[in-house]
Parts: structure tokens; sequence; C-alpha cells
């Protein structure tokens, strides 16, 4: 992966994208038709890539050439979402395509966001998929109970029932094992060693967030957004 990583960046395939009032450079390149993020800054290399969980589970690489060990401790890790400044709906507040999209945030405002911990994102996801698989089966029961049911049927029912609760409970499962051994957590990064994981990040209704990433006594600031590049 880190290799990938930096053949893609001395490439320099990306471009300038923005970022307020800091003097690094922050740029990308095109995964899967979006954008991936990153900046390199005094041997400090972070890429963030929001191609496959979207901007609000974004994976993120630290890649450390500094000559020197230091700790990362992701949740110091905060996320901004845009805001119309006097707009209280949560539906039209976040809508600031047109200032972002051309990096003129100076005139919106900056709503902090929900970053989960992975404990608390395992709970979340869990229940969802809980109460999803529950209301799936309710639909499927109405379903059924219409009209006179044969014996043979009923028993084909309970049968089919029984497998897909089995199988919702393994996808139930791998989710949380997914979150437990890809989410980030704090780890000393060693020189020329690379840390990565993903971090989950409350829901709103916007395309752009800004990441504040802080590193080894530097804070990066990142604005990524959920638009195909094409």
């Amino acid at each position: 992966m880190r290799k990938i990583l930096l053949c893609l960046l001395m490439a320099m395939v990306g471009s300038a994208v923005m970022a307020e009032t800091d003097s690094k450079e922050y740029c990308t390149f095109v995964k899967n038709d979006r954008h991936v993020f990153f900046c390199s800054h005094r041997g400090i290399t972070i890429v963030v890539d929001p191609t496959e969980g979207g901007i609000f589970e974004p994976h993120i690489s630290i890649i450390n050439e500094t000559g020197r060990a230091f700790v990362f401790e992701p949740k110091a890790i905060t996320a901004e979402a845009f805001a119309i400044p006097g707009v209280d709906s949560k539906s039209t507040r976040y809508r600031t395509d047109r200032w972002v999209s051309k990096g003129d945030t100076a005139y919106l405002e900056r709503d902090l966001l929900t970053v989960y911990t992975p404990e608390k994102y395992a709970k979340k996801v869990s229940r969802s998929m809980w109460w999803g698989n529950l209301l799936g089966e309710m639909l499927v029961a109405g379903v059924e109970s219409i009209g006179e049911t044969s014996d043979r049927e009923q028993f084909w029912y309970d049968v089919r029932r029984e497998r897909r609760m089995e199988q919702a409970e393994a996808d139930r499962q791998a989710e949380i094992k997914r979150i437990s051994e890809g989410y980030w957590r704090a780890n000393t990064i060693f020189t020329d060693e690379e840390h990565e994981g993903f971090i989950a990040i409350k829901h709103v209704r916007t395309k752009y967030l800004r990441l504040n990433i802080p590193v080894d006594g530097e804070t990066f600031h990142f604005i990524i957004d959920a638009q195909k590049h094409y």
C-alpha cells in the first residue's frame, strides 16, 4: 500500500485543492471516478480516501518519513460541516456547494460534527442492522399472512425465515468485525512506516466536510467532497 501511494504522489497526478489559511499544499488524485486527497509536509504524508465508505467513513493513511517515531491519536481528529449563516433547517443549512466548490468559505459557518469512537460506531451499526432486519421480517410476515396458507407453505415460510435470520446475524457479526479490525486507533508510527484505518462521522446533508487531523504537532486541514471527478 505504501509503495503504491508514494508512486502516485511522486507522479503528482492530482491538482491543488482548497486549504483555508494553511500554507501546506493539498492535492488530489482520482480513484474509481472520485477524488482521493493527500498532503506531504515535513516528512509526513496523509492520504484521505473517501472512495469506498464515502466522506462520512473515510479511510486515512499516514506515512512517516520524518526520521523519528511519534504517537498518532485518532481521537484528536475533528470533523466540520460548512453551514449557511442564519439558516437553522438541517435540510438546507448545509447546502453550501456553490461556495465550497469555488473555495470561497470565509462567509460560511462550520458546525462541529460527532466523530464516533469505534465502540459507539459498532453499537450504532449493529442496532441499525438489527432494526432493519426486524422491520423487513415484519413486512414479509405481513405479505405471507394474506390469504390461506397450507401446512407445506407455512413450513417453507419458516425455513426461509430462519435462513434469513441466520444470514442477517452473520452479516451483523461481519460488520462488527470489520469495524473492530479497521477502525483507526492510537499507535506509534515509526519512521518509514505507515498507519492506516478509517473513522466514522455522524451524517448530515452535505457534500463537503472539513477534516482537521493533528499529527506530530502539526494540524492538517482537508476539505473532502463526495463528488465524482467526471
